[in-house]
């Protein structure tokens, strides 16, 4: 941080970066999931989080099925791979940071693992 600059200044930019890369994350994943609607199994939720505020590597992304078996299926099927692609890329179109890009994690779950893991606590799953 340059000595010129206060920290409660950096905290309001970083929110400001926080804020400006939480869309572009948002939109390219609803580009992703509009991309692949007609495809099978069906993604159930998705999510981003992180201190993108602070570097925009401290992306998040997850993409969940319902079952185990449907996740199985995403990966045999090649969906999985289709989706990780066309994150990166969507990410990549829509203004996203080549730093943060760069080993990207696109991560995906089952609600049934969840259930199974942590009995439903998704908050302890996901951190």
């Amino acid at each position: 941080m340059p000595m010129n600059k206060t920290y409660e200044q950096e905290l309001q930019e970083r929110d400001v970066r926080q804020k400006r890369l939480a869309a572009i994350v948002q939109s390219a994943m609803k580009r992703v999931l509009s991309a692949i609607a007609d495809r099978t199994p069906t993604v159930t939720a998705h999510f981003c989080y992180g201190a993108i505020g602070i570097h925009p590597r401290h992306l998040v992304t997850w993409y969940l099925f319902d079952t185990d078996a449907d996740w199985q299926v995403a990966r045999e099927s090649g969906l999985v791979a289709d989706i990780e692609r066309l994150t990166k890329a969507e990410l990549a179109g829509g203004g996203y940071p080549e730093p943060g890009l760069d080993g990207l994690m696109v991560s995906f779950t089952s609600d049934e693992e969840i259930q199974r893991v942590t009995g439903g606590d998704y908050w302890v799953y996901f951190k």
